[in-house]
């Protein structure tokens, strides 16, 4: 029996480690296939536990295929010599599928294999990590809390953001509006850079030891984090050491003293004299400002294992942001999280990548990654069209399937940062679909994430627009963004089917509506979404998209409260009452 090339199992992506007993394990067949089992035994113990079998959940058919999950709980303390199979109908037919394909037999010769459950393989997952939702602060444009400490030449208030002007926020105007974030209900903080250096945004560092003057002091951030952490509020830095600053002075030392630099040794130096270029010396993106750090180098490594831990032991914060983590070493880190855990097993290690992660995530190097293609998809269908419905359902589906539950639970999920346009720009200042976007970033598994102000609507474009100063003069409770960004954010911290539910996705040909389902034990949650410029009445497409009679709209009483009708661009959440 002839499978396509997208049907079949892969133990090497499609197996996640989520606890030492426990295996997520993953799976592409025909739609046609029915009553799909897992088939496992322990390769040494048969005799003593047998070849045992269990359903495998199908959570979403797209493009003729049809993906499983199931969670395999193994018999012992740790999962160890497992091996499996998988047992289904087609076609009247029972087969069974192993790594030599299709079989008419269960043949044990050619089962998948699953060794040993290595502690440093488990998904990791702080135990605070499932009901946060993010709130990311770039520190020069947030709040001025005390302007003794401006630089030489900040400009008024909301002044027109530019490349190289200067605002003056810092650390006291974020201690001084944490009553607001709590407001908001939002549960953690990712800081931009804070480090000195000379740029508004500092990711051109001079001293990883010291807070920039102009954000304040080693002490403000140690009150930050404790008043924080007062609030249950969790606080990530930014950490940029694939590469520094050009004036950091290890640099500036190879720049004056060439090959006789102790430090040569700890840059990608292509030619001597180093002198400011493209060539002379690898840099982040050709970009001469900020040369790149050898981590290879056991100096350097020491190095960022010195700034980590002098941090966390200092001030208490709750983990790190790699930046762009996509060109640092996998093999370093992996080595920086093990060391960072050491200090604080509890810590929490996000990723800067803008595309397809697995790989990263299956390294062990980070516990999340900055979900950008989880953006591109929505983006690709909600606002600009250029894909279909079903294509936006497909490609939704191979992000899922791509990672475990666990790894999906704990994502970055953004809709806008420092690196892009300001979300409601880029959604054509159309409210609307600005809704649209927030219910599938709340409902979809991970954490979401506010960039600030954008529950207040300020627009702007890619940086330096994106980057304007906080307009602490419209704050009012009335906004109606406002209102549905807390209303959103008070879900997710307070639902745990939010924040562990399991995940459906369902289309249905013919319609211009989608449904996102999250399941937990007996209690289902299910976000409608309507497309479409039509309104489309209840009766005709619940059925569709498996809403029971018997299920809730968010925010009415009754069911005989629930509205008849699904409006234009609209979303709906439901609850089933069993």
């Amino acid at each position: 029996m002839a499978m396509t090339n997208y049907y079949g199992h892969d133990p090497i992506t499609e197996t996640t480690l989520v606890s030492l007993q426990q295996l997520e394990i993953r799976l592409r067949l025909p739609r046609n296939a029915q009553d799909v089992q897992l088939v496992h035994w322990n390769k040494y113990k048969l005799e003593q536990y047998g070849i045992r079998q269990q359903a495998m959940t199908k959570w979403a058919e797209g493009d003729g295929t049809a993906f499983y999950r199931t969670i395999l709980k193994g018999e012992e303390a740790r999962i160890r010599y497992l091996q499996y199979t998988f047992q289904y109908e087609i076609d009247g037919e029972t087969v069974w599928l192993s790594g030599d394909g299709v079989q008419a037999a269960n043949m044990m010769k050619g089962s998948y294999s699953f060794s040993y459950a290595g502690d440093r393989d488990i998904v990791s997952k702080p135990e605070w990590i499932n009901s946060r939702v993010w709130y990311q602060i770039f520190p020069e444009r947030f709040c001025n809390g005390d302007a003794s400490i401006n630089p030489e030449g900040t400009e008024p208030w909301g002044s027109e953001p530019t490349r190289d002007n200067f605002m003056g926020g810092d650390l006291r105007g974020m201690i001084d509006k944490l009553d607001y974030l709590s407001s908001l209900g939002i549960n953690a903080l990712y800081l931009n850079p804070i480090f000195t250096s000379r740029s508004n945004h500092k990711y051109d560092t001079v001293d990883y030891f010291e807070i920039d003057p102009q954000f304040g002091t080693a002490q403000d951030l140690r009150e930050l984090v404790s008043e924080c952490h007062k609030r249950d509020i969790k606080v990530v830095l930014d950490l940029v050491f694939n590469h520094c600053g050009y004036y950091h002075p290890y640099f500036q030392d190879v720049v004056q003293r060439g090959e006789s630099s102790v430090y040569k040794d700890w840059f990608y130096i292509n030619e001597y004299p180093v002198v400011r270029s493209e060539e002379r010396y690898d840099s982040v993106g050709y970009y001469q400002w900020m040369p790149k750090l050898r981590t290879s180098n056991p100096e350097v490594k020491q190095f960022v294992f010195d700034i980590v831990s002098f941090w966390q032991k200092e001030t208490g914060i709750d983990g790190w942001r790699i930046d762009v983590a996509d060109e640092v070493e996998i093999s370093f880190l992996r080595e920086l999280k093990s060391y960072v855990k050491t200090v604080n097993p509890n810590a929490f290690i996000i990723a800067e990548i803008w595309y397809d992660a697995k790989a990263l995530m299956m390294s062990g190097g980070v516990d999340s990654v900055m979900n950008y293609e989880l953006r591109t998809i929505l983006f690709d269908y909600v606002l600009d069209r250029s894909i279909t419905l079903q294509q936006f359902h497909g490609r939704l589906i191979r992000l899922a399937h791509r990672y475990s539950l666990a790894e999906l639970h704990q994502m970055f999920n953004l809709l806008g940062s420092h690196d892009t346009e300001r979300i409601l720009t880029r959604c054509g200042e159309r409210e609307e679909d600005l809704l649209l976007l927030l219910a599938i970033q709340f409902v979809f598994p991970g954490n979401p994430v506010v960039y600030y102000g954008d529950e207040l609507g300020m627009t702007g474009e890619n940086d330096p627009g994106c980057r304007g100063s906080m307009p602490w003069d419209t704050v009012a409770p009335e906004l109606p963004l406002l209102r549905q960004m807390q209303q959103w954010i008070a879900r997710k911290t307070s639902d745990s089917i939010l924040q562990q539910g399991e995940l459906e996705l369902v289309y249905a040909e013919g319609y211009e509506l989608y449904a996102i389902k999250r399941r937990l034990e007996d209690h289902t949650v299910t976000l409608l979404l309507n497309f479409s410029l039509e309104r489309a009445e209840l009766d005709t497409v619940l059925p569709v998209f498996g809403i029971g009679p018997d299920e809730l709209a968010d925010g009415y009483a009754t069911i005989a409260d629930r509205p008849a009708e699904i409006g234009p661009r609209q979303v709906l959440l439901f609850h089933n009452i069993r």
